[in-house]
């Protein structure tokens, strides 16, 4: 495993950053931390800016992550990605990264009531931390509420 630290990140307050060269396909670190299921993770963040829960499985169950790999950050045009083995959550490298750099992952998010702005400054950000497709679901959900209200307001003139 390569050695890692955490410092000031100009992505989100503080980032993971490896001491060493990482080559591709290298497991990096495990996210690791209290498994909790998505409905306590909800209770138990309610109101906070900022969670670090990992969706494992099917999402029913989280991991609360309180170790080294919370603080890699998102980006989309990441570093590395996550894949889940037996149950368990692994940061790999999906290219050479030289030491000094800092790692990030595309977080993907799927669902969630608020904003989720990204800060990654790639030139092919998307402006948010959620996957395209719920970014896509979100858009759709907007339309229909904005049609309904439209509807509204038309039948009320009438």
């Amino acid at each position: 495993m390569p050695r890692l630290i955490i410092r000031s990140s100009d992505i989100h307050a503080a980032g993971c950053f490896t001491l060493d060269d990482i080559p591709n396909k290298t497991r990096v670190l495990e996210y690791a931390g209290e498994r909790i299921t998505k409905a306590e993770g909800d209770v138990r963040y309610e109101g906070r800016p900022f969670t670090y829960l990992f969706g494992v499985g099917d999402g029913e169950v989280v991991i609360d992550g309180h170790s080294m790999a919370m603080f890699v950050n998102h980006s989309c045009d990441p570093n590395c990605e996550t894949d889940e083995e037996d149950g368990r959550v692994y940061i790999f490298s999906i290219r050479d990264i030289p030491a000094g750099q800092e790692l990030t992952y595309d977080y993907y998010l799927y669902d969630g009531d608020d904003d989720a702005p990204c800060h990654c400054g790639s030139k092919n950000c998307r402006g948010s931390m959620y996957s395209p497709e719920e970014l896509r679901r979100q858009r759709r959900a907007e339309a229909r509420k904005k049609k309904r209200a439209e509807l509204a307001a038309k039948k009320n003139r009438s």
